[in-house]
Order: C-alpha cells, then structure tokens, then sequence
C-alpha cells in the first residue's frame, strides 16, 4: 500500500494490475455463461430444430438445479459417494449441449441469410499484366 498526501492508502501498482486480471477473467466466465444461455435458448424459437431435440434426453429444470447444488456442495468425489447426482448432472449438460449446438446452428443460419446475399458465389480475381 502507498500512503499518499490526503492520508488515503492506495493499491500498489502490482496489485492494481491483479485486479483487472481478476475482473478480466470474471468478464470472461460471465460473458459465457450469457452466452451459452443464449445458445440454449434460441432452439425454442426455432420450429425446424424441433427434430434435433426430440432425440436429446429431457431436460428437468427442478432436477438440474438439484443436481447442480448437490454437485456444488460436494464437488470432490462426486461421482464415487452420488453416482444419481453425477448421472443426472452428466445427462443435464448432455442435453444443454445438444441445445447449445442448435443454437450455434441457428445463429449461423440467421447471420448467414442476413450477410450471404443472394448472389452467394464466390468472386475470385487476378492481376493484369502491365506491358
């Protein structure tokens, strides 16, 4: 800590910059989760990739936050002292994943009907000779 002339302390440069370190990393797990989120959510809104989920296992929102404290509370050895926790939380992410995939599906699709165009050939071009 540096005392400075008003009698406040302030953080010492090499802790400062830990600091935007750590709000770096924690942007970075909150804009994945937002993200993910997303992802999970567009296939509701898509009537196409209904098929796709038919065949993911169910997903139980009151048994995903169970199995989610659970795992949480005893994260070590989960799977050797609750093989139902570790089992329903490994389906859970089992079916988050085949949503997620639909969701990144989605999203291609989307961007790639606003930007394609409707001419979606590829252009190529070369060099003239200058003699």
């Amino acid at each position: 800590m540096i005392l400075a002339k008003s009698g406040k302390t302030r953080a010492t440069p090499s802790k400062a910059a830990g600091n935007r370190k750590g709000s770096f990393m924690w942007f970075l797990i909150k804009g994945s989760f937002w993200f993910s989120l997303v992802l999970i959510t567009l296939p509701f809104l898509d009537t196409g990739s209904q098929e796709a989920l038919d065949k993911a296992p169910p997903l139980e929102v009151g048994q995903s936050v169970a199995a989610a404290v659970a795992a949480f509370e005893d994260i070590k050895q989960i799977c050797v002292r609750n093989p139902d926790v570790c089992e329903t939380g490994s389906e859970t992410f089992a079916a988050l994943g085949i949503r997620a995939k639909e969701g990144a599906r989605i999203a291609y699709q989307f961007l790639d009907d606003k930007f394609a165009g409707d001419d979606a050939e590829i252009v190529t071009g070369s060099l003239q000779d200058v003699n």
